[in-house]
């Protein structure tokens, strides 16, 4: 079990247990958490496997009441790892990362080579991490509500079509989304409420994020100065509406000038609440996160749960 020393170097010994995901980025994850086993035993660790949502949780549960327990890994992408932190593990977690954005293990410095996560989870270091907090779900990486949670939507609604079972994907299979949601899309005016002790502000504008980690789709830094350690989540709000002035935006996000635009607010803040004019979807951590209703009572809040979880992660 955590000790609460962020950094803390580990020593190898206790079984290990991996929450997978056979179909993540373009499939072939089987094979992947088959490597890491391979690698896993050779350091004298064994590991269990849960392949679906039921053995995720038993899994979890399982290594809470277990103080052998090293670690749990997901094993997949960014998505898999939103559904690890979801079952909220007491125990630290890592990433194998096999998915098409990994943001979150590239900010941790993992990768795919599974010689090198075996030897992270051996001999790492544990680092605390904050977590975003809905009514319903928790967050590592960003919470987005508007225009960018509508194209996320519309992309899981076709990786399950037909099936309900989500298809392996890739960046792009977000082509035709994108499209859709530039011709379809409304961008109602969405209103954050920020109520922080201290420090109240109410901004407007038509898309809306909240960072706890800097780096949103293809790694560009939307918030070049979040931390996921420092309490904070970073509000971004880009204000002008339309799908040319949202080409806009993300063009001075690649050229890293869009916080200093005047159509756009940055605030570090701790808790937020935010209405809408028309009901406008949510996505968390790439992935749909429900909506905000017009006329909601009380409204959609989010706000930082600090420290909340930890992170197996590379010696420095």
């Amino acid at each position: 079990m955590a000790d609460g020393n962020p950094g803390r170097k580990e020593n190898g010994g206790g079984w290990v247990g991996i929450a997978a995901n056979a179909g993540s980025g373009l499939g072939g994850g089987r094979r992947k958490v088959e490597k890491l086993i391979v690698e896993l035993n050779r350091l004298g660790m064994p590991s269990q496997v849960a392949w679906t949502l039921d053995e995720r949780a038993q899994l979890v549960g399982q290594a809470a009441s277990d103080p052998h327990c090293r670690c749990l890994v997901a094993s997949g992408g960014d998505g898999t790892v939103a559904g690890l932190i979801n079952e909220r593990p007491t125990v630290p977690i890592t990433v194998y990362p096999a998915g098409t954005e990994n943001l979150f293990a590239t900010y941790f410095g993992l990768d795919r080579n599974p010689a090198r996560l075996a030897a992270t989870i051996a001999t790492g270091q544990r680092r605390w991490i904050d977590l975003g907090l809905t009514s319903t779900r928790r967050f590592s990486l960003m919470a987005g509500i508007g225009f960018d949670a509508d194209v996320v939507t519309r992309h899981h609604l076709n990786r399950v079509r037909g099936t309900g079972i989500a298809r392996p994907t890739h960046r792009g299979a977000y082509v035709e989304s994108v499209l859709r949601s530039s011709l379809e899309y409304r961008f109602p005016v969405v209103t954050v409420n920020i109520t922080d002790p201290g420090h109240e502000e109410t901004l407007t504008g038509t898309t809306v994020f909240l960072f706890n980690l800097p780096r949103y789709a293809l790694g560009l830094p939307f918030a070049p100065a979040a931390r996921g350690d420092d309490g904070w989540l970073d509000l971004v709000v880009f204000r002008a509406a339309g799908p040319f002035q949202a080409l806009h935006y993300l063009w001075t996000v690649i050229r890293g000038v869009h916080l200093q635009q005047p159509g756009v607010f940055h605030r570090r803040v701790r808790r937020v609440t935010v209405t809408a004019s028309e009901t406008v979807p949510v996505q968390l951590d790439g992935d749909p996160g429900g909506f905000v209703e017009a006329g909601g009572s009380g409204g959609w809040s989010v706000e930082v749960l600090p420290q909340a979880i930890e992170v197996l992660v590379p010696c420095a």
